[in-house]
């Protein structure tokens, strides 16, 4: 079959390079005797696959009469940041989504897959090391805006605001401190966006503050959090578990995370301390970790590394992309 492939930006051409997740995708497809089409929009086609919604591929696929069963969507982002694409105009255009998250995964023709992740390795973090590093946590994000129900951008600016009290957190990212007139502008656009129905008032909390404990932007997020023993996973919303956790373990330090249920995923409990979407609790729980020997410190971290490693392999980008595309070659068989 003759199989037109979305790009994330709704291009008609995605470009998947010459090896990696996305060329072990299209390799799959293609050794179960699909083709990818090679030219824009308005080609002769049989499949859809697309990894953002577009116009141009739909008008496409009815000109050439394309079952609605043939036509397949990869939903990666939260409604709390596209709700958009979560909307039944968008969706009901598809026979099958599927999607990096169990939450998102409760229609019928709703499909789950792991979300890719970078490969692990295992740590040779010794004790040594783990004394010079800093007694304290630290959380890479950037600082954005949602005024929709649901997203935790809100609780990245508490956590912020409470962890600089007794200075037990630094932060590294892009666009803080950029001033009230930066943030409320673009806080206000999203929220002018919003349907009514699917605003949160609380979204608007703790827009335009300075941040004291704002270290400044960074070129490479694992050489900044291995000088610290604690690393703060702070999800964008509730309802799907993306790169962030895995990132946070090639730090080697203690992850305190906040997002969906890690063991709904099949991740050990162990592989994280969870806490829930409240700046006060994140900040005792990092205190808490802070007052614990040394000795007890490592032990957490390296039960946490044995524990993920079990199962990294199942989330490692190419394995999943690959297992991916062969679901989507025994789904094209019906």
């Amino acid at each position: 079959m003759r199989i037109r492939l979305v790009g994330h930006s709704g291009e008609p051409l995605m470009n998947v390079g010459t090896d990696g997740p996305w060329w072990e995708f299209v390799k799959e497809l293609e050794s179960c005797g699909h083709k990818i089409v090679s030219s824009g929009y308005g080609a002769n086609v049989d499949v859809l696959i697309a990894n953002s919604h577009s116009k141009d591929a739909i008008r496409e696929c009815k000109k050439n009469n394309v079952p609605k069963n043939k036509m397949l969507l990869i939903l990666w982002e939260p409604k709390s940041i596209d709700y958009k694409r979560h909307s039944r105009r968008v969706l009901d255009n598809y026979g099958t989504i599927w999607s990096p998250s169990i939450e998102w995964a409760v229609n019928s023709n709703v499909k789950y897959f792991n979300w890719p992740q970078l490969k692990l390795n295992e740590q040779t973090e010794t004790l040594k090391i783990w004394n010079d590093r800093k007694n304290k946590a630290s959380m890479v994000l950037a600082n954005k805006f949602s005024a929709t129900k649901g997203e935790l951008y809100s609780l990245r600016r508490e956590t912020i605001l409470v962890t600089c009290k007794n200075e037990s957190m630094d932060l590294y990212g892009d666009k803080w401190n950029l001033g009230k007139a930066y943030d409320y502008r673009h806080y206000f656009g999203n929220f002018l966006r919003t349907p009514i129905n699917l605003l949160s008032l609380k979204s608007s909390t703790n827009l335009g503050k300075f941040h004291k404990n704002y270290k400044g932007r960074i070129e490479n997020k694992t050489q900044t959090t291995q000088k610290y023993r604690i690393v703060v996973v702070l999800e964008n919303s509730l309802d799907y578990m993306s790169e962030k956790l895995f990132d946070a373990f090639d730090a080697g330090a203690i992850v305190i995370y906040v997002g969906p249920d890690i063991s709904s995923y099949n991740i050990p409990k162990k592989s994280a301390i969870e806490v829930k979407a409240d700046a006060e609790q994140i900040n005792l729980k990092i205190m808490e970790i802070q007052e614990l020997p040394i000795e007890k410190q490592f032990e957490i971290m390296k039960e946490q590394q044995k524990n993920i490693l079990s199962i990294s392999e199942f989330w490692y980008c190419n394995y999943v992309l690959k297992k991916l595309a062969a679901d989507i070659c025994e789904e094209l068989k019906v």
